[in-house]
């Protein structure tokens, strides 16, 4: 005959209901989140993916939530094991460096890297106006660094791509002083 479970082993949550619908709840969750992580990931946004992602987490935390209260004793175990511990606090500074301001993407560039993007997307003759010479002065200096010309409204990025340049050199170029 089995002994009854003292005070002190008792599981947190001892409901049948919550038992049934717990795993499976968390188990759907953590596909909904994972699969929807994964297409933010890969850039692809269909639909409603980003908005699911970010307001169907919760669900994940719900239903973790009430499979940790099933199983609260394991969890203790698991915890105190060195292992455990040790992936516990390799997550815990995961999520912390996660929320660290550090100028990771487009959102925090050098303004330099932003003015040359749309430079690179202007005709020629735009940006030859924007460094104070003349078109036929801006493709003298071009020619004269073995880049070929279509006429003066190929965009900057046109002109690099086909001349094998970066727009960057080219617009270097244009930008340098003049010498004589």
């Amino acid at each position: 005959m089995q002994r009854p479970l003292t005070t002190h082993q008792q599981p947190l949550f001892n409901n049948s209901r919550l038992r049934e619908w717990a795993t499976p709840f968390t188990i759907g969750a953590f596909l909904l989140t994972a699969l929807t992580g994964i297409l933010l990931f890969f850039k692809i946004n269909l639909g409603l993916v980003k908005p699911a992602h970010e307001w169907l987490s919760w669900l994940l935390i719900f239903g973790t939530a009430g499979h940790l209260a099933l199983n609260w004793r394991p969890l203790v175990h698991s915890l105190s094991r060195p292992a455990g511990k040790i992936i516990v606090f390799v997550f815990i500074v995961l999520a912390c460096a996660s929320v660290l301001p550090l100028s990771v993407g487009k959102k925090r560039q050098h303004p330099v890297f932003s003015i040359a993007e749309v430079l690179a997307k202007a005709p020629l003759t735009a940006v030859a106006q924007v460094a104070h010479r003349s078109r036929e002065e801006t493709m003298a200096v071009l020619s004269s660094a073995g880049i070929r010309l279509v006429d003066g409204e190929q965009t900057i990025q046109e002109i690099a791509d086909e001349n094998g340049r970066r727009p960057l050199d080219v617009l270097t170029l244009l930008f340098q002083e003049n010498k004589s």
